[in-house]
């Protein structure tokens, strides 16, 4: 490491002795647009260098050294480039022509960067400024419905806990996570670390052709994130916004009278007496009229002032050597629930300096500490706030009461103990790119990334009590603590040099590299119990016993990458490009460790032909893409595969333990890398330079996913894992933008869609999973249970019906006898009985269809904008005492009384009963659609006027008032939010049957930009 930091300084201090001196004009100039109207953050360069990159102030006023000769290039978004020569004159004017759909915009690729015109993969891209009106605190969240083909599902909005899962085209296997991978600046990265604030924009490679040139970690998609950088001009900005949150949805519950009514007409239908006495009803009206609030468990348990803030600091400034952009933020999110928040800071300085023409040095660091405090086992207080019976109190007189079953969830969070996460992390990016001549440029690049993530968890024996003031016990045994760190070093060190050429009417451009990645983590853990002063949460303070606990791992894994990447255009209008990468792993042995994953793709820009001259005014854009290619994953089981983890004990023999090591698992050498082949078609067009549009169509097989299949039991050792299962996601996306301006009215209508479909190729036969199910045939976690066809409605019906499950009465849920027996074809038929051979996939989890709707008004000063996102032909499924009344003995659900009697036969629900075994299978009838429609943004703000505050050299003052998530439309169970199952922390990111969830939340936030 010490010789590697050597070298770099060296490479740093090198150039800079070689500077030759040059004869440059200082240039001062105003850049405005077609209304005279000043034009501010123009950045300005010299064509061909690497230096001189300045921009336009807010008064549209820039400086610039330049040589005779040289081109300046002028680009602002919402404009076209434009170019002037330098040619002895001082002064530069320039007006800018509007260009509503960007079509120079530069786009950031993998190693490099394209025009957005010359593109030929699917790539879409996100600019940092559609982040500002969605004040988030996890990135990753604030991505949902921004891009076709994106997927962002976000269960929960927890303080620190609210992070999107995201999918890019369709989940690819069961065998491991669907991340995309994340690039931020070049370097491998966490999206939810930065802040959005100073993030510039999003580069999103969706296939093949775009992704391949990250081989092995491509095949879930790539994210690139760039962050912002110093463009010359001082500025200074800040941005804040303070508000509260409330939950999107919590389930309503009745009062104690209805819930001990219900229990009592259950017990009855079961067979049995009443629960509650008529005693029991006339006390609990005499306590609940002293104190109602001691039996409102929910209100007690939603007492958190849901407070946020959020406070950014840029700097931005620096000479024609040398820019700097330190910023700093800090944020901080008070829970629904007292005694958790998350706060974090942020601080980053991206510097780059230009010695000379040829040479640039980026010196970036960036570091991050969050912390997350939460309630110990936080999952039952959320179990609890819809299930507590509703007609017991939170205490009794200064004692917390038993709740049930000694589960108090009240008394969890005032005096249940305490969940603390820190992460801390450091990274350092130091890139030198060095350009000898105008055609060629090298890059070299070294960035270490150092965290730590310790966890505190400290659980308490709370005590509760009966009525009488008797000690009625704890739910959890003792006060235990438990202390997790890790500490991890993450190395990314790369080199890579591009060539490009333009003669007559060909360009070509060749780029190649090589990479080494590593990854080394230490894991340790301390566990104690039995404090005797549970105020103390050291490990060092408890019990000094057999019960103690400690452990302590290594994890660590090697990524050796060669790639590269031609592109080819013919007249700029036949486009060409082919990527390679070739891997080496350290997750695989023997001749599977490496592999070589290629791309190609092609485009023709129609809009360039002869034919279409007379109409490029009205069509500015018209391009055909194709692309195919594979990607891999080496991200599969553990951190060797290929191997099995022996196990570890004890075994006793003539009175003395002897240490045991034994493999249980057979080793399975020959694994190797999931690939994933993808083709896709796209059209790419312009029309008017107000309305874009582009169309893709794609399919994706995932092929070797892990599997473990039956071996002969004469290996005495358990399956290993095989390459074995393959997965298809087929679908097409549709985006939509159309911009204009009126004199000082400007609109824009953004639309996206996309369809994808999931598919199990092939498992060998197998199956996994009960509820959740992964089944050849079907989608990745579809929903695995019985068919129901309605309630019986008498006896007879229930005697003429198939055998099922218990005593049935009318009102039971009646199942759809599918398979059992066989005719003389093999066929499945009924068989008179429901049994396993009955159940079927009778859902899917994974959204068929994502949209999402943009629309922005501006004014003159005014700002406003809304942003609508949804999903849709897909299912949700909660089961238990979430659903089913009188299950566990939950609290009854004001929707919950709906059920059959003899005189209510049309109910919604089944009859009451405690004890049916009948009712509470995994059905359809527990299924419920959970496609919805969200107004995920809703924004207003005004700009003042500058002339107001000019004399205080305040550049631009902008306030507004934001909302997130206040509205959705829904028909999934009232009380939950229908995004609910998908669960970030499971395996395939899905829980099926619980709602033990931070709610997700509705944030009204008040906000403030200065600039100086």
């Amino acid at each position: 490491m010490k010789k590697q930091v050597q070298l770099i300084f060296m490479l740093l201090l090198m150039p800079i002795g070689m500077l030759l001196a040059q004869q440059q004009v200082q240039i001062m100039g105003k850049v405005t647009n077609a209304e005279g109207q000043p034009v501010a953050g123009v950045s300005i360069s010299i064509k061909g260098r690497l230096n001189a990159i300045t921009a336009t102030d807010e008064a549209g006023k820039y400086q610039v050294s330049a040589s005779n000769g040289d081109v300046l290039i002028f680009k602002g978004l919402g404009f076209k480039n434009a170019e002037r020569t330098v040619s002895g004159q001082s002064a530069v004017d320039v007006t800018l022509a509007t260009d509503l759909t960007n079509l120079d915009e530069v786009v950031v690729v993998g190693y490099g960067t394209q025009k957005k015109t010359n593109l030929t993969g699917a790539v879409a891209t996100i600019s940092g400024e559609e982040l500002d009106n969605r004040p988030a605190v996890s990135v990753s969240a604030a991505l949902q419905g921004l891009a076709p083909g994106v997927t962002v599902t976000s269960q929960t909005g927890a303080p620190g806990g609210d992070q999107g899962s995201i999918s890019i085209r369709g989940i690819n296997s069961f065998s491991t996570a669907s991340a995309p991978l994340v690039i931020i600046d070049g370097v491998a990265g966490d999206l939810n670390s930065i802040d959005a604030n100073s993030i510039e924009s999003f580069s999103i490679l969706k296939d093949a052709a775009s992704a391949a040139i990250y081989g092995s970690r491509a095949a879930n998609g790539v994210i690139l994130v760039t962050t912002k950088r110093a463009k010359g001009a001082f500025n200074v900005v800040y941005k804040g916004y303070t508000g509260w949150q409330d939950a999107t949805f919590i389930p309503e519950v009745t009062d104690g009278r209805t819930f001990m009514r219900v229990f009592n007409e259950a017990s009855k239908n079961d067979g049995g007496s009443e629960v509650y006495s008529q005693q029991n009803f006339d006390e609990f009206d005499q306590l609940y009229a002293e104190n109602p609030d001691n039996y409102d468990w929910q209100k007690a348990i939603l007492s958190g002032d849901g407070f946020t803030h959020n406070h950014y600091v840029s700097l931005s400034t620096g000479t024609e050597k040398i820019r700097v952009n330190p910023s700093l933020s800090y944020v901080k999110q008070n829970g629904l629930i007292k005694n958790t928040n998350f706060q974090r800071y942020n601080f980053r300085n991206n510097m780059d300096i230009n010695p000379n023409d040829k040479l640039n040095i980026k010196l970036d660091f960036s570091a991050n500490n969050r912390d997350r405090l939460q309630i110990a086992n936080e999952g039952t207080i959320w179990n609890y706030l819809g299930r507590m019976p509703t007609n017991i109190p939170i205490r009794y007189g200064d004692n917390w009461s038993d709740g049930w079953v000694k589960n108090n969830p009240v008394g969890f969070i005032e005096d249940g103990g305490n969940r603390k996460i820190n992460n801390i992390e450091l990274i350092g990016n130091i890139s030198l790119t060095y350009k000898p001549v105008d055609w060629l440029s090298v890059t070299a690049l070294a960035a270490p990334r150092y965290r730590t993530r310790n966890t505190h968890n400290f659980v308490k024996a709370l005590m509760t009590y009966y009525i009488d003031g008797s000690e009625a016990g704890s739910a959890h045994p003792s006060t235990e603590l438990t202390e997790t760190a890790y500490r991890e070093f993450f190395g990314n060190y790369q080199f890579h040099a591009t060539a490009s050429k333009t003669f007559n009417d060909h360009s070509l451009s060749l780029m190649v590299g090589t990479s080494r990645e590593s990854y080394d983590e230490k894991y340790l853990m301390g566990y104690r119990r039995d404090y005797t002063y549970d105020t103390y949460e050291v490990l060092g303070a408890g019990a000094d016993t057999e019960t103690k606990q400690n452990d302590g791992t290594q994890t660590q894994w090697l990524l050796v990458s060669g790639f590269s990447r031609f592109n080819y255009a013919f007249k700029d209008r036949y486009l060409f490009e082919a990527n390679l990468r070739y891997d080496g792993s350290s997750r695989f042995i023997g001749q599977n460790r490496w592999s070589t994953f290629p791309s190609f793709s092609a485009g023709w820009r129609i809009e360039q032909e002869p034919f279409m001259a007379n109409l490029r005014n009205k069509i500015n854009q018209l391009k055909l893409r194709g692309s195919w290619g594979i990607l891999g994953n080496q991200n599969i089981g553990t951190n060797q595969p290929f191997s099995e983890n022996l196990a570890m004990g004890g075994i006793s023999m003539g009175g003395i333990i002897n240490q045991l090591v034994t493999q249980n698992t057979l080793a399975n050498p020959t694994l190797r890398w999931e690939e994933t082949t993808v083709a896709g078609v796209g059209l790419d067009a312009t029309l008017f330079n107000k309305f874009s549009f582009n169309f893709d169509w794609y399919t994706k097989e995932t092929d070797g996913i892990l599997l473990v299949l039956p071996i002969s039991n004469l290996h005495g050792l358990n399956p290993p894992y095989q390459n074995a299962a393959k997965v298809q996601n087929k679908g097409w996306e549709l985006g939509a933008r159309y911009d204009n301006k009126w004199n000082d009215f400007k609109f824009g209508l953004g639309f996206n869609f996309s369809d994808v479909k999931n598919t199990i190729l092939d498992m060998r036969g197998t199956q996994i999973g009960s509820l959740l199910r992964q089944q050849e045939g079907s989608s990745l976690n579809s929903i695995y249970g019985y068919v129901a066809e309605g309630l019986y409605q008498t006896q007879e019906e229930i005697d003429n019906g198939p055998k099922q499950f218990g005593t049935l009465q009318p009102g039971d849920i009646r199942y759809k006898d599918i398979a059992g027996a066989f005719d003389a074809d093999g066929n499945a038929i009924p068989d008179g009985k429901i049994s396993e051979a009955d159940k079927t996939i009778i859902g899917s989890t994974i959204p068929r269809y994502t949209y999402g709707i943009n629309l922005d008004f501006g004014y003159k000063g005014f700002k406003f904008g809304a942003f609508l996102q949804g999903v849709a032909k897909v299912d949700g499924y909660l089961n238990t005492h979430y659903v089913i009344p009188a299950a566990n003995s939950s609290a009854i659900k004001p929707w919950q009384l709906d059920y059959w009697t003899p005189e209510n036969t049309g109910a919604a629900l089944p009859r009451l009963s405690i004890s049916s075994s009948n009712n509470t299978q995994n059905s359809t009838f527990w299924m419920k659609p959970a496609s919805y429609l969200r107004l995920k943004n809703l924004h207003l703000g005004y700009q003042l006027p500058t002339a107001w505050f000019q004399s205080a050299k305040i550049g631009g003052i902008y306030i507004y008032a934001n909302g997130q998530n206040l509205f959705t439309k829904t028909n999934f169970y009232e009380g939950y939010d229908p995004e609910i199952n998908f669960d970030a922390s499971a395996d395939q990111n899905v829980t099926l049957g619980g709602g033990n969830f931070y709610p997700q939340v509705k944030v009204y936030t008040f906000g403030l930009d200065i600039k100086f």
